[in-house]
C-alpha cells in the first residue's frame, strides 16, 4: 500500500533535525512493521494512506534525551498532539484522556529507547504550522558540553537491563568509589556494586535501582 507520513509531523521531524543535527536516528521510525500492521496502531497507514506517528531516538549523549523532550510536548499540548509514550510512561494531548498528565504504560515496548508522538486525524494532521520547541540546552545539545549532562529517568533498572541508562548508573557507582567497566550492562560486577552502594547508603540492598537508589546516587 501506498502511504505517506502525516505533515504535521513531518514538519516536527524537520525541527527536530534541524535542532540536534548530531542526534542519532538509530530507533527513528514512522510506518509500522509486521508487528504493528498486526494490531490497531497509529504506525499503520489509514484508509487514505496517512500515518499518524514517528518515533525519535532517545539519544542524551549525542545530544537529544527523549524522555525530557517528551514532558516537553506533553506539558505544550500542540493541539495536533493526539499522544505521547516515553519511558513506560503515556500522557495525551488536548483531546486525550487527562490531558497533559503521564499516565503508566504497560505495552510490551517500554519506549525507553525513543518516544513515540502520535498525531490527531483529519485536516489538522496536515497543518504545517511550527512545533513549540525546547531550547536546545534544556534538552541536551552535543556541541553545549564535552560532557553532556544526563539526568537520570524515573525508570527501575535490574540485573539483564542494558542501555544508556545502565552505563549512566555504572558512571554514578564509579563516582561513588565502585571499581567497574562503563560498558551499558547491567551484569553480576554491577548488579555487586549497586547493592555494596544501598548498604553503605542505608538502603535495602536487593540490586535493584528504584527511586531512592537514584535518588542516593544522584
Amino acid at each position: 500500500m501506498t502511504w505517506r507520513l502525516a505533515r504535521g509531523l513531518e514538519k516536527l521531524r524537520e525541527q527536530v533535525n534541524e535542532a540536534w543535527p548530531d542526534r542519532s536516528k538509530n530507533s527513528d521510525g514512522s510506518v509500522g512493521d509486521t508487528s504493528h500492521s498486526a494490531r490497531v496502531s497509529d504506525h499503520n497507514p489509514d484508509a487514505a494512506g496517512v500515518v499518524h506517528a514517528i518515533d525519535i531516538t532517545h539519544d542524551p549523549h549525542g545530544g537529544l534525551d527523549s524522555y525530557a523532550f517528551a514532558d516537553f510536548l506533553l506539558r505544550k499540548q500542540d493541539h495536533r498532539l493526539k499522544y505521547v509514550i516515553s519511558n513506560r510512561r503515556i500522557g495525551s494531548g488536548p483531546r486525550g484522556p487527562q490531558p497533559g498528565i503521564w499516565r503508566p504504560y504497560t505495552g510490551t515496548n517500554a519506549h525507553d529507547h525513543h518516544c513515540h508522538v502520535s498525531i490527531v486525524s483529519g485536516a489538522l494532521a496536515d497543518d504545517v504550522s511550527p512545533w513549540a520547541m525546547p531550547e536546545v540546552a534544556d534538552i541536551g545539545s552535543h556541541a553545549a558540553a564535552s560532557a553532556p549532562v544526563y539526568v537520570p529517568p524515573p525508570r527501575t533498572l535490574r540485573r539483564g537491563d542494558d542501555g544508556p541508562d545502565v552505563e549512566w548508573l555504572q558512571q554514578r557507582l564509579v563516582a561513588h568509589g565502585a571499581a567497574l567497566e562503563i560498558d551499558g550492562a547491567f551484569g553480576a560486577v554491577t548488579y555487586a556494586a549497586v547493592r555494596s552502594f544501598q548498604g553503605r547508603a542505608n538502603l535495602h540492598a536487593d540490586g535493584i535501582v528504584g527511586p531512592m537508589t537514584w535518588r542516593a546516587l544522584a
